[in-house]
């Protein structure tokens, strides 16, 4: 185990494991092609953190997607964002059913239950692409080009949307996303992940 002191009334973490946590400071913009989005990461991928992720990611611990959840919340609640719905990065049906779930709708869906926004995804994943573990920044985007689409909905027309995600690296997928969120008519859009990585 990575902490058996933590409790979800208090804090989530016991003081050694939080000593460990790197967190974001500032915000900062995905760019690509002329067109930025605004993104907001609660930590950089380390440590404690890494371990957390991969738990929510690929071994279905739900309790430790909870912690990282209550960590976006925070964040969101301190700095005052706001947006009238809530989005996630989406998954094929084929590797959605592999995994059993989508740890991306997870956590937008935590954060949906405690401010009381709705979540409205409309994203959809049309084709698997390679992991982007091990891949360049290059080859990051090329790798998620083309392969969301919408569903065509007048409900989020002019909204304002958050998109949730899990690790922010080069950025590729989340950007992708908001491009197409954008194109269907989103007044603004916005990222908000766990962890901030880099290539």
């Amino acid at each position: 185990m990575i902490c058996n002191e933590y409790t979800m009334e208090c804090e989530p973490l016991c003081n050694h494991c939080r000593k460990k946590l790197r967190r974001c400071t500032e915000s900062f913009y995905i760019c690509h092609n002329e067109e930025k989005y605004l993104v907001w990461s609660v930590f950089y991928y380390s440590n404690i953190v890494k371990e957390l992720i991969i738990r929510l990611k690929y071994k279905s611990d739900f309790a430790c997607g909870e912690i990282l959840a209550k960590y976006m919340l925070e964040l969101v609640k301190s700095n005052e964002l706001k947006f009238d719905l809530i989005a996630y990065v989406p998954m094929t049906k084929k590797a959605q059913k592999n995994r059993g779930y989508n740890q991306s709708e997870f956590l937008a869906n935590y954060l949906s239950r405690f401010l009381n926004i709705p979540v409205f995804c409309n994203l959809i994943k049309t084709m698997d692409t390679k992991d982007q573990i091990g891949l360049s920044g290059e080859e990051r985007w090329s790798n998620m080009e083309k392969c969301f689409e919408i569903k065509e909905n007048k409900f989020i027309k002019n909204k304002n949307i958050l998109i949730v995600d899990d690790v922010m690296t080069t950025g590729a997928t989340a950007f992708n996303c908001a491009h197409r969120l954008k194109e269907s008519g989103i007044n603004n859009v916005c990222i908000l992940t766990i962890a901030k990585s880099k290539v």
